[in-house]
């Protein structure tokens, strides 16, 4: 089964959070696009900011969309058809806001309604969460909210649940003007960690977890410290250091590397002045060296949007109805 056009919108995400380390990420509300329509070869077009539209070669690895369908047609036993697949995305890469888990999740979800949907929104968690070693940033992608996850490489699947954010608290992101990739980033992390981290991080994750269940401002506080992975990556980022400390004068719930950085989220309560923690990230976090946008977000609940033609389905989170 084919369609004359579909279009498939999956959110950013953030991960990493807190003590959450590689196991819980949160939807936010910027997208990756990807339209699919019949064309009599297989051709890729990317949108820029300005509208333009520019060929990009989609047989190289850079190509996540392509892998994804690749991923899909191989375990389907089925060719890649003749489509046309137009992508725009307002997820700026390499800042440590899920965009390639988004892009290859569009493309996942974009191949397999394609081709009649015959795999199951778990079964292109599991794709995901494979390709990436694992499953906070795609889950978040494909069923919004909160994810919480854990892969079970046996069984070959996803243990997850979806957990409402409440309304009450406010993102903002700061996004640099340089780059950082993943790979460089997990290479700051060492090979084992000590007992007494690992417990610090476990007892602040159940927190963390309950915490955003009970809309608890000081528990979540709490669960937001980390001995994992902060502290081995956040020399990296200028400014990181003092704008910890001065959580307290700022009022804010929280500040965390978002994924592998270098962009940097803050979190904070309603009662909070959410333009006076802006200038804070901004005054800390620029340099002469770089520049940094700090801009309020808010959390996808929905996770992936399927249209076919103009109609529209909620391909995942039908949750998000009753949060």
């Amino acid at each position: 089964m084919s369609h004359e056009k579909i279009k498939v919108r999956a959110p950013a995400s953030t991960a990493n959070l807190g003590s959450g380390f590689d196991s819980i990420g949160i939807a936010l509300d910027m997208y990756t696009e990807v339209e699919m329509s019949s064309h009599n070869h297989l051709q890729f077009e990317w949108i820029d900011e300005n509208g333009n539209h520019t060929p990009f070669p989609f047989t190289n690895e850079e190509n996540l969309i392509f892998q994804a369908m690749k991923k899909v047609c191989e375990l389907l036993q089925r060719d890649i058809p003749n489509v046309k697949v137009i992508v725009k995305s307002t997820i700026p890469s390499t800042r440590g806001l899920g965009s390639s888990a988004s892009a290859f999740v569009a493309g996942l979800v974009a191949i397999n309604k394609w081709l009649g949907g015959a795999l199951s929104k778990d079964d292109l968690l599991w794709l995901a969460a494979e390709k990436e070693g694992h499953p906070d940033n795609v889950g978040a992608s494909l069923f919004g909210g909160v994810f919480v996850g854990a892969m079970d490489w046996e069984a070959k699947k996803v243990q997850h649940n979806y957990i409402p954010f409440p309304n009450k608290w406010k993102w903002l992101a700061a996004i640099p003007s340089y780059s950082s990739s993943t790979a460089s980033a997990r290479k700051k992390l060492p090979d084992s960690y000590e007992k007494q981290d690992v417990i610090f991080n476990l007892s602040r994750y159940g927190l963390l977890v309950s915490s955003i269940m009970l809309g608890d401002e000081e528990g979540l506080k709490t669960g937001f410290f980390d001995k994992l992975h902060t502290p081995y990556r956040q020399d990296s980022i200028p400014g990181f250091d003092r704008l910890m400390n001065s959580q307290d004068e700022i009022g804010a719930l929280g500040f965390m590397i978002s994924g592998a950085g270098p962009t940097v989220l803050g979190l904070v309560p309603q009662k909070a002045n959410l333009k006076k923690a802006q200038l804070y990230m901004e005054q800390f976090l620029k340099s002469e060296a770089h520049d940094v946008d700090v801009i309020p977000l808010n959390v996808d609940h929905f996770g992936v949007q399927v249209y076919v033609g103009d109609d529209l389905e909620y391909l995942c989170n039908t949750q998000a109805f009753m949060a």
